[in-house]
């Protein structure tokens, strides 16, 4: 009797922006994927021409606007009719048998939200995160425990959500534009009920970090952005006088570092840090983010 493959019941959703240099590694050892959804958030390299020839399973959906992470993978989960998604980032890479060994902790744990396999960084040493019960904020530990194990944090880069989970939790919080995308999901699924799992057993490489060259409006927005989501995270799990604080604390600061900037003359620090010193102003006005009315 043929054993079922576990990747008939497994749809990949990735998110890329000018990707073209890391997708063949990690799209390369999706060798079992049916489906692959990726989710281009306006790439001007040839992202989407190398993916299509990494892998006959990519479907492309080309965005037209950016609103970050969690808003672009939404999108690809609205089009997944499995029960299972595995959403990776680009800069991760699946050996041999990891993504089946997810899918039968998934299947051994019919109350879990999502698994998550231990990765490995680009230096060999374990990347992995993890958060307890009434924390905010994710600790790395350098030894993962033996077996499976429960934890308050799963990272972004690589998780094997089930879909009704996921759509049970409201998926992503598309407040958050990037970075703790994946932690707010993660206290969202427990406050839920739902298990977040991490199973040692099965490894993935995570050898990320990359960088693009980004335009001045672009670097802006991103790090207006950034602060705004981890604000309004802040409000979210803290309450609103503690992320006012927050705000009023990175206000001044980054005025400090954007006057640094300035004296030095390196433009890079003194945009970054008025980007993020307006969007903390933006958030304690009452601001929306994007500029959205």
């Amino acid at each position: 009797m043929t054993k079922p493959d576990p990747w008939d019941r497994i749809t990949v959703v990735l998110v890329t922006r000018n990707s073209e240099a890391i997708l063949p590694s990690s799209l390369g050892s999706l060798t079992g994927a049916r489906r692959i959804i990726l989710i281009d958030a306006m790439s001007t390299d040839d992202t989407l021409k190398v993916a299509r020839a990494c892998h006959p399973a990519v479907e492309v959906l080309s965005l037209t606007e950016d609103r970050g992470l969690g808003a672009a993978t939404n999108k690809g989960f609205a089009l997944v009719d499995t029960e299972y998604v595995l959403n990776i980032n680009p800069d991760t890479r699946m050996p041999e048998g990891c993504v089946e060994q997810l899918a039968r902790t998934a299947d051994a744990n019919l109350n879990a939200a999502g698994i998550a396999p231990v990765l490995t960084n680009a230096n060999g040493d374990v990347d992995l995160s993890v958060m307890g019960p009434g924390e905010r904020h994710h600790q790395a530990i350098a030894m993962p425990p033996d077996g499976p194990f429960c934890t308050w944090f799963l990272t972004g880069a690589v998780v094997l959500w089930r879909v009704s989970a996921f759509r049970d939790i409201g998926g992503f919080d598309e407040d958050i534009f990037l970075y703790n995308e994946d932690t707010d999901l993660s206290v969202r699924a427990m406050q839920k009920g739902y298990p977040l799992i991490v199973d040692p057993a099965a490894q993935g490489d995570h050898f990320g970090g990359y960088s693009e060259e980004l335009s001045l409006k672009s670097r802006i927005r991103r790090d207006r952005n950034m602060m705004w989501g981890h604000l309004n995270y802040e409000r979210k799990y803290a309450g609103a006088e503690e992320a006012d604080r927050a705000a009023r604390q990175a206000v001044r600061k980054c005025c400090g570092e954007a006057l640094k900037g300035a004296i030095s003359l390196r433009p890079k620090k003194l945009l970054t840090n008025v980007a993020k010193a307006k969007a903390a102003y933006s958030f304690l006005k009452g601001h929306t983010p994007w500029g959205r009315s």
